[in-house]
């Protein structure tokens, strides 16, 4: 599975994300996109391992959070950053779409996790992955990222087991990046 640049993404819940280009700078790659966020919809509870991640509010009304904290707000024009191993999830408050300007440094993996993501949950009728795809993530990606709302059994005793029998049955060839040149 080859991603390229610009790419456009829809969970077929509420949220699309457009990966607009990469920049290379002199401390690390930043990855820049835009989010489209339906009224009441936005990620879990969420951790990149690896990168900070921006937002500055385009339109509409982001509410967000972090464990402990009580929930905060944006409006048009503010922005927030959640540094590495900030635990957090956000929403759109308001009524309307709300449009983020949105960056994570480094890139690091999180335009194909994304988009592995947004496959999985566009073919179902909840916001979650199916399992097997669940499981790819959670072992393909433990290093970068964590979902703090799946719990630590599931990842590390039931998601190694799933993972496995998709690779016996080859349901993660559809993942591979195809590096041969025609």
């Amino acid at each position: 599975m080859q991603v390229g640049l610009p790419q456009t993404i829809n969970s077929g819940h509420g949220e699309i994300i457009q990966f607009k280009e990469c920049i290379q700078e002199p401390d690390g790659a930043r990855l820049v996109f835009e989010g489209i966020v339906q009224p009441g919809c936005g990620p879990i509870f969420h951790v990149h391992l690896c990168q900070a991640e921006g937002f500055e509010v385009r339109q509409g009304t982001m509410a967000y959070q972090v464990p402990g904290s009580p929930v905060q707000y944006l409006a048009e024009g503010e922005a927030t950053v959640f540094e590495k191993n900030v635990p957090h999830k956000f929403w759109n408050a308001g009524d309307t779409e709300l449009i983020l300007n949105s960056w994570a440094k480094p890139a690091g993996n999180l335009q194909r996790y994304m988009t592995i993501l947004f496959l999985s949950t566009s073919k179902r009728h909840s916001n979650t992955p199916a399992l097997f795809d669940a499981a790819y993530l959670t072992i393909q990606y433990k290093g970068e990222f964590d979902v703090l709302e799946i719990p630590r059994p599931v990842k590390s005793l039931l998601f190694p087991v799933v993972y496995w029998v998709g690779r016996m049955f080859g349901l993660y060839r559809k993942y591979e990046i195809n590096t041969s040149r025609r």
